[in-house]
């Protein structure tokens, strides 16, 4: 994964679902378990790093006229193993009462709010884009 954006959004997530962990430890809150937010964010964490391998390798190899035929197939059944996966581990971990519904959505959010402050971050301190003046 050679995008550094990626990377920090990775390592955003694990930032995000430490806190939010200690959070709910120190808040003692039934429904909001440490045990859930932790799982919820691992799982977040495990999914887009793992997406992000998958994209990353997808685009590595493609040229200007895109991905190859037989490699866009295998790459669409890897995204819907692994969202499939996901899913399963998701209904898993919530019906064996590992963790609180409420707890692992909570630990989940630390993937979009990993997502949200690259975004901001990149906003505020990209460097401008030079504009293309029109040729009249």
């Amino acid at each position: 994964m050679k995008d550094k954006r990626l990377l920090r959004i990775n390592i955003l997530i694990l930032a995000i679902t430490v806190v939010l962990s200690l959070t709910a430890l120190l808040l003692g809150i039934e429904q909001i378990g440490f045990l859930g937010v932790a799982i919820g964010g691992v799982l977040a964490f495990s999914y887009f790093l793992l997406l992000s391998i998958f994209i990353s390798k997808a685009f590595l190899g493609g040229g200007e006229e895109g991905i190859n035929t037989k490699e866009a197939g295998k790459l669409s059944l890897k995204l819907l193993l692994l969202t499939a996966g996901l899913a399963i581990v998701t209904i898993a971990v919530i019906l064996t009462r590992l963790c609180q519904p409420f707890a692992f959505l909570i630990g989940f959010s630390a993937l979009f709010g990993a997502i949200a402050f690259e975004t901001m971050a990149f906003l505020v301190f990209s460097k401008p884009q030079k504009e293309t003046e029109n040729e009249n």
